[in-house]
């Protein structure tokens, strides 16, 4: 079993008038490969040893939309971090 590989991002987002949010920039902040069955616990721990970044309990929720994972503000909704899953990477 190889594991999962993602490639990490920052998001600046804007609300849209239609309601949800529009992607204005991402930046690439690395790639995660994991074997973890919880990928959510993986991803904010890649946050944390590789860039230093952690959230404070209950700020943020992380959504899953079947491929890619997304770290969003809980009030807002709006888009911080996202993680898109790279398939057949091996």
């Amino acid at each position: 079993m190889y594991g999962v590989k993602f490639m990490v991002r920052q998001v600046d987002a804007w609300a849209s008038p239609d309601g949800g949010w529009d992607y204005n920039n991402v930046w690439n902040i690395g790639e995660m490969v994991t074997r973890a069955k919880n990928v959510k616990v993986a991803l904010t721990s890649w946050l944390k040893r590789h860039q230093g970044i952690v959230f404070v309990q209950n700020r943020t929720r992380i959504e899953f939309d079947g491929d890619n994972y997304t770290i969003v503000d809980r009030k807002t909704g709006e888009p911080l971090f996202d993680a898109v899953c790279i398939p057949d990477w091996r």
